[in-house]
């Protein structure tokens, strides 16, 4: 009985091991995601995917990620299990109201909370995939935060509800 127990974990380990190297996620460390295997519906092949995350809330501990951050992350990694190539993903993300803080240099977080931006490394993975960055210039300038203040890979926007508007209106 004990062989066949054994016999049984090892296959299911082993086959367990074998489905998670076949996927590779496309932003490593951030957003995890789950094979759903009894899907009813069928993503369509060659769909392009528009897609704008509005983020304005943020983590409340200083040294924790977004997690609305990470949900971008997620759903590159979880389009891309179900083979979605990272070309048919459009994606922008839309920082504004207190969210602000997540798209800071690490000298300017430091300034203000004492420790590294951990939210720039995950910034960085998004924009070298194709994401689109952008935060409220209302937001910039109600903060009293400059150019310098912000990562490189976000780009200062009119203001959140005109970004918005942009891309919700191209579809």
């Amino acid at each position: 009985m004990s062989r066949y127990l054994i016999v049984i974990l090892i296959f299911l380990t082993s086959t367990n091991i074998l489905a998670k190297a076949q996927y590779e996620p496309i932003i490593d460390n951030y957003g995890p995601v789950y094979e759903v295997k009894n899907q009813d519906t069928v993503l369509p092949k060659g769909h392009h995917y528009k897609v704008v995350f509005d983020v304005y809330k943020t983590a409340s501990e200083l040294d924790v990620h977004s997690r609305r951050l990470e949900s971008v992350a997620r759903f590159i990694n979880m389009h891309a299990l179900k083979n979605v190539p990272m070309e048919n993903m459009h994606i922008a993300v839309v920082f504004h109201g207190k969210a602000t803080k997540d798209i800071l240099t690490d000298s300017a977080y430091q300034a203000l909370h004492q420790m590294d931006n951990p939210n720039s490394e995950l910034i960085e993975a998004l924009a070298d995939n194709g994401v689109k960055l952008y935060v409220c210039g209302q937001t910039v300038d109600f903060f009293k935060h400059h150019r310098k203040d912000i990562l490189p890979d976000v780009k200062i926007a009119l203001s959140a509800m005109t970004q918005l508007a942009i891309y919700q209106s191209k579809g």
